[in-house]
């Protein structure tokens, strides 16, 4: 091709239309990928950096799979408190039936005989109770029965006992022995001069009742019990199936949630673990912990004992509550970061689109004109061959 001379009209005419014709390929490139930098040789810089920001914006958005995920494991275990502090309220509930039934029987224990001429201090210590309560006695010159019936009117009379349903009576034929009634869980001592024989040996921690003093019970109070327990098992059994993808945050399990894409010092990230009031970790959410205890039939028979077990029930639903108040804080914080992370992938791309996206009007309005300039090229060139035909035409 060399070899052929073309004149300058026709060449520069060629040029033109060469020129015309690849900047008509580029305007299409971008009309149909919608970018105006398709490659390092359109524009080097802005090509990188758009691609360094379209990376951590696909980071961000596998990082927030996590973030839903860890959302999806708060909101199942909320939903499990919710559940476990329904059952709580109808433990709460059969406990207060129970104590309006009267047919209680209490935990009893027998102090011993009574014996002469003893005088002393006796001290109830009592579960839930800071101070002990303590009741002088003085029985010299006293007849068996009448020291029973002393000694049970010194402890029915004092006020703090009463209020824990803790009461005495004289027992035995003839009623020469004292026997406490509601008695489980309370610790009587003695002073050390020797006064623990006023009750026929030495008392130091009351036995708890025997099977055979909770026949009275009523039947109520038997089938209140039996509700409570099946209450509470299903309490564990809502507890054990709180969880999501595996990860249970009432049994004990921490959940991990990662904010960015770093590594390392630069990585942030938010930990759920179920605490107590106290900030320890609470462990796993089951009844005994709750204060929903196995009952037995001393307890159901014990109005001493259903005041504890309410208390208790009463606390646990404070730690269920509190435990609700973590849930919703870590659910905010969460939310809040996941909504935060979704903007800034969204800011990630813009730039990004702002450095290669493509003016579309520009291009559509460039691609019309390009295609007039190459018609008119062609035209332009067709007269120029046309000069050169006109040479042709004089040698013939």
């Amino acid at each position: 091709m060399s070899d052929i001379t073309l004149s300058a009209g026709v060449r520069s005419n060629l040029l033109s239309l060469q020129g015309t014709a690849s900047m008509l390929d580029k305007t299409q490139e971008r009309l149909s990928t919608g970018k105006k930098v398709n490659g390092p040789l359109d524009d080097a810089a802005a090509f990188f950096t758009a691609r360094g920001l379209n990376g951590r914006a696909n980071d961000l958005s596998s990082i927030m799979q996590g973030m839903q995920n860890g959302m999806k494991t708060i909101d199942a275990a909320s939903k499990g408190l919710s559940a476990i502090t329904k059952t709580m309220e109808n433990l709460v509930g059969t406990v207060r039936q129970a104590l309006q039934d009267p047919g209680g029987v209490g935990s009893r224990t027998d102090m011993g005989a009574a014996q002469d001429d003893n005088e002393g201090t006796m001290t109830f210590t009592i579960p839930g109770l800071d101070d002990p309560v303590e009741i002088d006695f003085d029985t010299n010159g006293m007849a068996p029965t009448e020291r029973a019936q002393y000694l049970a009117g010194l402890i029915n009379g004092d006020a703090t006992l009463r209020q824990y349903g803790i009461t005495a009576e004289p027992t035995g034929d003839p009623a020469t022995n004292v026997t406490i009634v509601n008695a489980s869980g309370l610790d009587v001592t003695f002073a050390d001069d020797g006064t623990e024989e006023a009750f026929g040996g030495s008392v130091t921690e009351l036995a708890a009742a025997d099977e055979t003093d909770l026949e009275g019970m009523s039947d109520v109070r038997r089938s209140l019990m039996n509700n409570f327990n099946d209450l509470r098992n299903e309490l564990n059994q809502l507890a054990r199936d709180a969880g999501y993808n595996g990860n249970n945050l009432l049994m004990g399990d921490t959940l991990e949630v990662i904010f960015n894409e770093l590594t390392g010092e630069n990585r942030t990230s938010y930990t759920v673990r179920a605490r107590q009031a106290d900030g320890e970790f609470f462990g796993n959410v089951t009844g005994d912990r709750l204060g929903a205890i196995e009952a037995n039939a001393e307890m159901f028979a014990s109005d001493y004992q259903l005041e504890q077990r309410l208390e208790g029930l009463q606390n646990g639903i404070g730690e269920l509550r509190s435990l609700s108040a973590q849930m919703g804080t870590a659910q905010t914080i969460i939310e809040n970061r996941e909504n935060f992370t979704k903007e800034l992938v969204n800011t990630l791309k813009a730039g990004a689109d702002g450095l290669t996206l493509a003016d579309m009007n520009e291009e559509a309005a460039n691609n019309l004109a390009l295609q007039t300039r190459q018609q008119l090229g062609q035209s332009a060139l067709s007269l120029a061959i046309q000069n050169d035909q006109s040479v042709l035409q004089l040698l013939r």
